[in-house]
C-alpha cells in the first residue's frame, strides 16, 4: 500500500482562471431590475391609497345643511326661533 500526498491548496494559475468578475452588463441589468421593482411597488401603493381614499369618502353634512330630499322651507321654519341663540366658541 502506498500513499501519495497531494496538496489541498490550489495553485496560483488555478485561482487566476477560476475567478470571474461580474460584467458591466450584468451589473446594469440588476440595477435596472431593482429600479423597476421599486417603481412598480410605488405605483401599486399609490393605486391602493387612491382606491382607499375614494371608497372611504363619506357624505358629511354640517348642522346648517338640510338632508337630501327634505323641503328647505320646512327646515328653515323648524330651525328659526327668535328667543334662543347659540354661540360657538
Amino acid at each position: 500500500m502506498t500513499f501519495t500526498m497531494t496538496s489541498i491548496v490550489p495553485s496560483v494559475t488555478d485561482v487566476a482562471t477560476n475567478t470571474t468578475a461580474a460584467t458591466p452588463q450584468a451589473d446594469s441589468t440588476v440595477i435596472g431590475v431593482v429600479i423597476a421593482l421599486i417603481l412598480v411597488t410605488l405605483a401599486l401603493c399609490g393605486f391602493l391609497l387612491y382606491r382607499y381614499l375614494c371608497h372611504s369618502k363619506g357624505v358629511y353634512r354640517t348642522a346648517g345643511e338640510p338632508a337630501p330630499g327634505v323641503d328647505p322651507e320646512q327646515v328653515y321654519n323648524d330651525t328659526v326661533t327668535g328667543n334662543k341663540k347659540e354661540y360657538f366658541i
